[in-house]
């Protein structure tokens, strides 16, 4: 029983520090929600690689969605560094509040269409 408790504490991510305007309660599964992961460096905003500029322009547009959309940060398996990055472009852009800005640290879902490159300007 001790050996089964040190593996689930082994299992757990450790936690980011992240501001006040990031949740951690995921939206309902039926939700239409914006999500955004790591993929070696660079960020995915749905299937869409984002760098930097690219991620600003797209939290910002979700900023502005009325209703808003969620937005999942997935943090599962990545860098704290990485994953601190992507939360401060995002609630610079969308000015998020903890409701639907949410970080994740559970595995990302697979993408259902493979990753594109943002359009050229």
């Amino acid at each position: 029983m001790i050996f089964s408790l040190a593996l689930l504490l082994t299992a757990v991510p450790d936690k980011c520090s992240l501001s006040a305007q990031w949740g951690d309660k995921l939206p309902k599964k039926g939700a239409s929600a914006h999500e955004v992961r790591d993929q070696g460096g660079t960020a995915l905003w749905d299937f869409i690689r984002a760098d930097d500029t690219a991620l600003e322009d797209f939290a910002g547009g979700a900023g502005r969605d009325t209703p808003h959309r969620p937005i999942i940060l997935y943090a599962a398996g990545t860098d704290c560094t990485v994953v601190e990055r992507y939360a401060g472009i995002i609630e610079a852009s969308a000015n998020c509040a903890p409701d639907w800005c949410v970080v994740s640290y559970k595995p990302a879902p697979p993408l259902a269409v493979p990753p594109t490159r943002p359009a050229q300007r």
